[in-house]
């Protein structure tokens, strides 16, 4: 008999949020902090999913793999054949039908499959070509006919179905395959080709009209978010992508720490057969903007790529299999700088200065002081000041020392040189700081299958991130100098006196547990655990004595202002439940996320206390500990068919992440320093940020290959970080971070989409968002008090930074995958917002975010032609980025909204005009305003 579906969770996920506050136990051991501190309010709700997870006992990787279900038939008369066996070819996963039919094969990997059905007195079936994505069911529906010949064995040749039934939000895939064929080179390549993806100014991802930092990344189900600057912590490389996947609507409970959207990559394993790849390009910026773009009038090779992987069997590890790819990229970038002065030019250039200005004639104090030739030692040569050296390395075994039982390891490291362009140093490119990355990520799991529908997973991870920067290794090089001279915006000589350095470790663990319980239900539950220990250091050299002598340097003493150190070790728990329930076309993803938050921080009990007299700067204030948070998140979609070739979904949740470390523990010696609003200052307490979030979509067939989707969505956004002006008794004033902003963002999204079969494949989607608040950035408020004149802080809702009202993207691909293919992404945005300004005006700034920069296009280009020669693969490709050289300005001028000049008077130009040291063209130009101009890259691959 049928069993009925079990909608027991459909009442959980109607729940509503709750967020409570929770004084902090420090007494008790690290591990059991955590759990301790929230069963008081929530013991109830902990106990119900202990219980579920100790009922069901089986897992899953979240986000990470998917299932193949259907039913297998007698072909002639339709009728049910139990008992029929199932299987993948490629892995050790099956099922058999039940009595009428039914079967599921769960914890299947993202990849292509051939799977094997057979039953005695029937000809055994091979489909081939069958597509698996991550949290999605790939329907197969099998028909056996009698055997004619004993060991008869039929063929078929799947194809993907146009419309995805099971999806109940908005979701986008990329395959490896389809990164292979697309003019794509950086994972931030992928990014940008995905509805409701934008990119601000600073190059900062914003997904859906959220802040940057609102997005969780993972890789095969482990996350890898920096939740202290946001993005990730590891630079995933497109050649480790078996499947991206993009989620943009309403993610299911299995996702945390996230208001925005989720990326998630899973990984390539090693095949059952040795294989390897190399692959090696070189690159050069050919535009014809040389009058922007600085050492571009010539072309010459100013980037390489090399890439190598192998992987295969281990033969003395039963089922083993290992792979190892690894990445080497040398980038000079497209910013460029002139060496007219060194940074051992920098006193004597002050010391002429001050001689000069006490015999300037009233001409020179208008247009300007020459300096001397003699005194710009620099030898002239261009020197890169955006570039990266790169290394990147992928690594992972796996083995099964029982059928059911899988252990796999992975390894991912990157290192990263690079600079950040700085105008102001355009001549003076030497005391440029370089950045260094490196980061390091080891993931152990464990998959137990119990039965053909029964599994679970443990996995752990350790995980560091550290970044530095400075311009010398020693504090107190020689080589640092003093306070250059600058004018017209622009230094002579001079060093970044800067340093910082952020460590961040986290210690991860996670248990998932899934059951395809009956022919309905699928159930998904798990617990994960977070301990980070992050420590800061930020330190200035520091060079006393007057700016036309020899620097004295030195470093200030800890604890003091130019000199701060702190760390931390916050603590998150966090754990859901799941129910995908699949009956026939209709669809309902329901379930219920806990998340836990203890920031183990302290917060000053008297916010105006005097400075300590001691040291004039710090709080002279006892403290106390930081509260804790938690919150109940619901989240539930629906997908029903409307049509016999349509689908319409809703979905709803609500959403919960913790603020940036750097916002939670800036400052954690709570130092207020000597000025007008010179500090900003942390806080423990905050409170996670919330968002929730409505979608309505329809997926509908137009033709045989072709389909159009249509989403509507709707955000709204509470708690987001602000700040608070606070004054103490003794007159000094800090900025302190609060829940105070606010926003929300609706859009629509229109896309077409031509599935790619035969030799052709096209994709176009149109965007239209409204993205609104009352702050773009937590630090508005100190700007605001900083700027000259000190201005309001907006309180009403205005466009946000990056609201991008109008965007299209488009691809295309055509070819033979097996011999040649001829690829596009073509992408068009309508430009953000800026604040306009009137230097004519008593009011000099405008209203906020009134004004649009320019619109921007782009178009990218790629060819591939493959070849077999002897035992090798080869393929020839080329790419050509920004093909049109089109210069897309990201930032303009305020007071003319145009990136080549600013608002000047005649007498203003004129007076510029005679600068004995710039010349106008040189002072207008910004290059950084634009984004990288035209580049072309070639090169080769060979595999076996």
């Amino acid at each position: 008999m049928q069993r009925k579906p079990d909608f027991s969770l459909m009442l959980a996920a109607t729940l509503p949020t709750f967020q409570h506050r929770i004084p902090s136990l420090d007494k008790l051991p690290l591990m059991i902090q955590p759990v301790h501190r929230c069963w008081g309010r929530y013991g109830a709700t902990l106990l119900v999913m202990a219980i579920l997870l100790n009922i069901a006992q089986v897992s899953a990787e979240p986000g990470s793999t998917g299932k193949i279900a259907g039913r297998i038939v007698d072909v002639d008369t339709g009728d049910p054949l139990p008992g029929a066996a199932v299987r993948i070819e490629e892995t050790v996963l099956g099922d058999a039908a039940d009595i009428e039919g039914h079967y599921a094969i769960i914890n299947v990997k993202p990849g292509t499959y051939t799977i094997v059905a057979s039953m005695i007195g029937y000809a055994t079936v091979r489909i081939e070509n069958v597509e698996v994505s991550a949290d999605r069911t790939t329907r197969v529906n099998i028909e056996l006919r009698e055997a004619v010949i004993e060991g008869e064995e039929i063929l078929v040749i799947a194809q993907r179905p146009l419309i995805e039934q099971d999806r109940t939000t908005s979701a986008s895939y990329v395959s490896a395959e389809s990164i292979e064929s697309l003019p794509v080179q950086e994972f931030q390549d992928l990014l940008q080709m995905q509805p409701g993806v934008a990119y601000d100014a600073s190059g900062r991802l914003h997904l859906r009209g959220g802040r940057h930092g609102e997005v969780a990344y993972m890789i095969d189900g482990i996350p890898v978010t920096d939740q202290f600057g946001g993005g990730s912590k590891i630079e995933i490389e497109n050649s480790w992508v078996q499947e991206l996947q993009v989620i943009s609507g309403t993610f299911n409970a299995e996702y945390g720490q996230a208001q925005s959207g989720v990326i998630n990559v899973i990984s390539k394993e090693g095949r059952p057969v040795l294989g390897g790849t190399a692959s090696f390009f070189g690159g050069s910026y050919l535009t014809g903007k040389n009058d922007v773009f600085l050492n571009s009038a010539s072309p010459r090779l100013s980037e390489f790529n090399g890439e190598v992987s192998l992987d295969g069997p281990i033969p003395f590890l039963p089922s083993g299999s290992f792979l190892v790819s690894a990445r080497l990229l040398d980038s000079d970038g497209w910013l460029y700088g002139e060496r007219r002065v060194q940074i051992d030019d920098t006193v004597p250039i002050q010391e002429f200065i001050r001689q000069a200005r006490q015999t300037s004639s009233d001409h020179e104090t208008l247009v300007g002081i020459r300096i001397p030739d003699s005194l710009q030692t620099g030898d002239g040569a261009m020197v890169a000041m955006n570039y990266r050296r790169k290394y990147a390395l992928h690594s992972s075994l796996s083995a099964r020392p029982l059928q059911a039982l899988k252990v796999s390891y992975s390894l991912f490291l990157n290192v990263q040189d690079r600079k950040n362009y700085q105008d102001s140093r355009r001549f003076a490119p030497d005391g440029q700081p370089t950045v260094t990355d490196r980061g390091q990520n080891h993931i152990l799991s464990l998959t137990h299958t119990l039965t053909s529908s029964t599994f679970y997973r443990m996995a752990f991870s350790f995980q560091r991130d550290r970044r530095k920067s400075h311009l010398f290794d020693n504090p107190l090089d020689p080589r640092y100098q003093g306070l250059a001279f600058g004018t017209q915006g622009f230094l002579f000589g001079g060093t970044s006196n800067g340093r910082s350095e952020i460590t961040q470790d986290l210690y991860y663990g996670k248990v998932d547990f899934t059951s395809q319980v009956d022919r309905f239900n699928l159930i998904k539950m798990g617990m994960e655990y977070r301990r980070h220990n992050i420590r800061t250091r930020e330190l200035v050299t520091i060079s006393d004595g007057p700016v036309y002598e020899p620097p004295n340097l030195r470093i200030p003493s800890e604890n003091t202002a130019g000199n701060d150190a702190y760390t931390q070790q916050p603590r998150e728990l966090s754990a859901y439940v799941q129910d995908k329930i699949e009956i026939d076309e209709i669809i309902l993803n329901a379930g219920l996320r806990f998340d836990f938050w203890d920031p183990r921080g302290r917060i000053p009990t008297d916010l105006e206390a005097i400075t300590n007299p001691e040291d004039g700067i710090r709080l002279d204030t006892d403290f106390e500990a930081s509260a804790t948070s938690s919150q109940l998140s619901p989240r539930i979609g629906l997908a029903f068919p409307i049509a016999e070739s349509g689908v319409l979904h809703v979905s709803y949740g609500h959403f919960f992440q913790i603020p940036r470390f750097s916002y939670i523990f800036t400052n954690s010696e709570f130092e207020v320093r000597l000025g007008d609003l010179e500090t900003i200052m942390g806080n423990a307490n905050l409170k996670p940020e919330r968002t929730i979030a409505y979608e309505v979509g329809v997926q509908q067939a137009v033709a045989a290959d072709w389909k159009f989707e249509l989403t509507v969505y709707y955000k709204d956004i509470k708690n987001l970080l602000g700040q608070e002006i606070i004054t103490t008794r003794d007159k000094k004033i800090y900025a302190r971070y609060i829940n105070r902003d606010y926003g929300n963002t609706r859009g629509i999204v229109f896309s077409l989409i031509r599935q790619y079969r035969g030799s052709l494949g096209a994709t176009v989607d149109y965007t239209y968002q409204i993205a609104r608040g009352n702050a773009s950035d937590p630090n508005a408020v100190f700007f605001d008090h900083q700027a000259s004149p000190p201005r309001e802080s907006e309180k009403q809702i205005l466009p946000l930074d990056w609201d991008q009202r109008h965007a299209l993207n488009g691809t295309l691909i055509v070819g033979n995958p097996g011999s040649w293919t001829l690829s596009f992404i073509g992408r068009f945005h309508t430009g953000q917002p800026y604040t306009p300004t009137d230097p004519g005006s008593a009011l000099a700034e405008q209203f906020e975010n009134s004004e649009r920069k320019p619109s921007q296009v782009s178009l990218d280009v790629n060819f591939n032609r493959s070849f077999q020669w002897r035992a090798m693969r080869v393929k020839l490709f080329g790419r050509v980025y920004n093909a049109l050289d089109r210069l897309n300005a990201d930032r303009v001028y305020s007071s003319t909204g145009n990136p080549a000049h600013p608002y000047r008077t005649v007498g203003e130009t004129e007076i510029l005009a005679q600068n004995p040291n710039f010349s106008v063209d040189e002072i207008n130009l910004r290059p950084d305003f634009y984004s990288q101009p035209r580049r072309i890259v070639v090169g080769v691959e060979l595999s076996f």
